[in-house]
């Protein structure tokens, strides 16, 4: 007995003791091993949970509209030459159609510029009176003026655009009679309903194709934009105000747009301007992201979607 207290007093712990410290101690690692797992297990799960609310998005472009792989259209190559402008040789001014030579118009106190595209016939309207055009042989520099009755073009206001009636040289399209139009470049309107009325949008405005820009891919060209839905557009906001100086942001959607026969466009921005460089000078109206998002959606939902391919054979068929 005395032995036994003399080697615990010097080994100083029971063997007892010691043992029962050791299972203890064997228990607690593995209690702290599951514990240790469990925790990564649930970091886990929450990256999985957060992987399926987030990909999704990350599939998305800015305007929340998932990219997915369109279908391919081959499309003929077209041709962009015009009779007006004639060939660039030293007889371009015999050669070139009236409305290519004669560039300017000045009647009533306002200069006007060549659109360089005939219009509908149907398109004169009424007798403005007297105008003279003018222009510039390019090769010899010298200056042509031209007396000339300017029209009235029906429902667009005589300020912003008119028109001339030429009789062409018989070199360029056959001596026939083509009624040009004549545009107010410096023309600002104050509001987008201005701008629908002045130019009787309602009536004189064609729609085309629509494309669709995506970052790091290709143009998505939409077909069958119904023209009421873009008039829609316009109309919802025709309080808002021209802002000529405004910086925009990226274009999301191209609308091509056509008035009176000229090729031109109507855009909108990811940051929510809408701008049509319809009779040149850009215009530049703030209808929200909202509006711009709403309508993205509808062109995606409801138009025809495809990736152009151009070929050089006019008879290429679709995929």
């Amino acid at each position: 007995m005395k032995e036994d207290m003399m080697r615990r007093a010097i080994v100083g712990i029971d063997d007892r003791l010691i043992e029962d410290a050791d299972k203890a101690q064997v228990k607690n690692r593995k209690k702290l091993s599951w514990e240790k797992w469990g925790s990564i297990a649930a970091v886990f799960v929450l990256i999985v949970a957060m992987s399926v609310m987030i990909l999704p998005g990350m599939l998305k472009d800015d305007n929340q509209n998932v990219l997915t792989d369109w279908p391919i259209k081959h499309v003929p190559k077209t041709s962009d030459a015009s009779e007006i402008a004639g060939p660039i040789t030293a007889e371009t001014w015999s050669v070139t159609g009236n409305a290519g030579r004669y560039t300017d118009l000045q009647y009533s106190d306002i200069g006007y510029r060549t659109c360089a595209v005939a219009v509908n016939e149907n398109y004169k309207g009424k007798s403005l009176g007297d105008g003279v055009v003018t222009g510039q042989d390019l090769f010899s520099f010298e200056m042509h003026e031209m007396n000339v009755e300017v029209y009235e073009i029906t429902g667009v206001n005589p300020e912003i655009a008119v028109a001339v009636r030429f009789t062409e040289p018989d070199q360029s399209v056959n001596g026939l009679k083509h009624v040009y139009a004549y545009m107010n470049i410096d023309y600002v309107p104050e509001t987008l309903g201005d701008f629908i009325n002045d130019l009787d949008l309602n009536e004189k405005l064609e729609i085309g194709l629509t494309s669709m820009y995506q970052h790091g891919s290709d143009t998505v060209m939409f077909e069958n934009l119904a023209k009421e839905k873009v008039l829609e557009l316009l109309s919802a906001c025709s309080n808002v105000e021209n802002s000529p100086n405004a910086e925009t942001g990226e274009k999301l959607l191209g609308i091509s747009a056509s008035w009176l026969g000229m090729n031109k466009s109507i855009s909108l921005t990811k940051d929510g301007y809408l701008i049509s460089n319809i009779l040149e000078t850009g215009k530049h109206f703030y209808i929200g992201t909202d509006k711009v998002n709403e309508f993205v959606e509808y062109v995606l939902n409801n138009c025809d979607g495809f990736i152009y391919v151009y070929d050089s054979m006019s008879g290429a068929l679709d995929e």
